[in-house]
């Protein structure tokens, strides 16, 4: 399962070219993740982004709209790894992932993601492949958090 946002290209996010600015996708990324989170999980829970990587496949234009996919790559104890793709044409343009901490608003420390949210991550996580040039996504629904740890590499 994916959460999908659609995003419309405003005139003020290109270059000279007609091009969507490399600039712009990471606040796409983060627009996605949050409408996922607030809307489809009703996870409210503040995150700070510890990494972000970006793939650039194919041009992005003004004028057209853009489907961001947001899958959950992986679920740690403190933090999340996101998956997103973007689409324009029904073509794969753009390919990201982030990963998300979980942060205590009061002491301003890094905590646990609590069993419940984990819980709603759950159907969203994938397993995804590569042979280098292409990605195939897999959902894995473990039976427990302990498999899931195996499945991710976290055991």
């Amino acid at each position: 399962m994916f959460h999908t946002t659609i995003i419309k290209p405003r005139f003020s996010e290109t270059d000279k070219l007609g091009h969507i600015s490399n600039t712009v996708f990471p606040v796409w990324m983060a627009e996605s993740r949050s409408d996922f989170c607030r809307s489809a999980l009703e996870i409210i829970q503040p995150w700070v982004v510890a990494n972000i990587s970006i793939d650039f496949k194919k041009e992005v234009l003004h004028g057209d709209d853009v489907i961001v996919n947001t899958y959950v790559e992986r679920t740690g104890s403190k933090s999340i790894t996101f998956y997103q793709e973007m689409f324009q044409y029904e073509k794969l343009c753009v390919v990201g992932r982030t990963t998300v901490v979980c942060i205590d608003k009061a002491t301003k420390q890094s905590c646990s993601l609590n069993s419940n949210d984990k819980e709603k991550l759950q159907p969203y996580l994938v397993i995804l492949e590569s042979d280098g040039n292409n990605t195939s996504l897999q959902y894995k629904q473990p039976n427990s958090f302990d498999e899931q740890k195996k499945t991710t590499g976290l055991m």
